[in-house]
């Protein structure tokens, strides 16, 4: 089954799946080798999959308008406040990710008109965060990569992923991945990353890292800078910036040695036969896990 994952393969790995191996290599055996769905609730995952889906669309739409040119608080301000075009925006995300009916946006009303009503007060916030860090330069969304990834001479490995955003904040480029829950932006050291025994491992930080990693592996010598942005706190004076120990990660060239050290490690165990994929030993990752019924935890 993993041999589908080599390089040549039909088949990617994901940090998703890296993140599922570190919390339970038998999760890992069941999402990425078996294909079963992590979703216990289809129809609610399915919802809370649409918002984020409507949420990116609105953030890409929004930004198109300033593909390569000087984002200014100003320029992001009028948006703000600029209902009309926002609710215009918004039905016609609605109509393709939501209705099935693209290309003919309705208003949106009762429950719909309270989740858009959500959803943009979502989008301002985050254009209020980013006023922060004006002037910058939108470099693109949704930059997805699909490549062989050589952990050793003997191990190459397809990987895919999808980055949020992409901006040029001064002499860096920073990476945006967008999270609908809440999370941590700050964690104490590489290891921490990499460890399951410990609750609340900051897995979404490892996640923008790997996105990370594979964006300098095709754009080399670029100055890299992580962010994180989480909707349920971003109206708490919010700052996405990733910090290692205090310390504001503004290059992730800095600690990338260590970072692809320790990824590569669990690449390799991954595809060790002597390695079996057995139950986590934190019966805390088991909290909410959908397999929990299948493997007796």
């Amino acid at each position: 089954l993993l041999s589908k994952f080599r390089a040549g393969g039909e088949k990617s790995l994901s940090a998703s799946h890296i993140n599922n191996y570190i919390d339970c290599p038998l999760k890992f055996y069941f999402t990425a080798l078996e294909n079963l769905s992590e979703e216990s609730d289809v129809q609610e995952s399915v919802e809370a999959d649409v918002f984020g889906t409507i949420f990116h669309r609105l953030m890409e739409v929004i930004y198109k308008r300033f593909y390569n040119i000087d984002v200014t608080p100003n320029a992001l301000t009028a948006i703000i406040n600029n209902d009309a075009y926002l609710n215009e925006v918004l039905e016609i995300a609605f109509s393709k990710y939501f209705f099935k009916d693209e290309g003919k946006p309705r208003k949106l009303q009762g429950q719909y008109y309270l989740i858009g009503e959500i959803l943009k007060s979502y989008v301002k916030q985050t254009l209020k965060v980013d006023i922060k860090s004006t002037p910058f330069r939108y470099i693109g969304s949704e930059y997805r990569f699909n490549t062989p990834y050589k952990v050793n001479e003997q191990l190459a490995v397809n990987f895919k992923g999808s980055i949020d955003r992409i901006d040029n904040v001064g002499d860096f480029v920073r990476i945006i991945d967008y999270k609908t829950g809440t999370g941590e932006t700050k964690f104490k050291d590489i290891q921490q990353l990499f460890d399951s025994t410990k609750d609340k491992r900051p897995y979404q930080i490892l996640q923008v890292f790997v996105y990370g990693l594979f964006y300098l592996i095709q754009n080399p010598d670029t100055k890299l800078s992580p962010a994180v942005y989480y909707l349920r706190s971003i109206f708490n004076d919010f700052d996405p910036k990733i910090t290692m120990d205090k310390v504001p990660v503004n290059d992730l060239n800095s600690c990338l040695p260590e970072f692809k050290d320790k990824f590569d490690e669990v690449v390799e165990e991954i595809f060790n036969p002597s390695v079996p994929f057995t139950q986590t030993q934190n019966n805390k990752n088991c909290q909410w896990c959908s397999f929990k019924d299948l493997c007796n935890k």
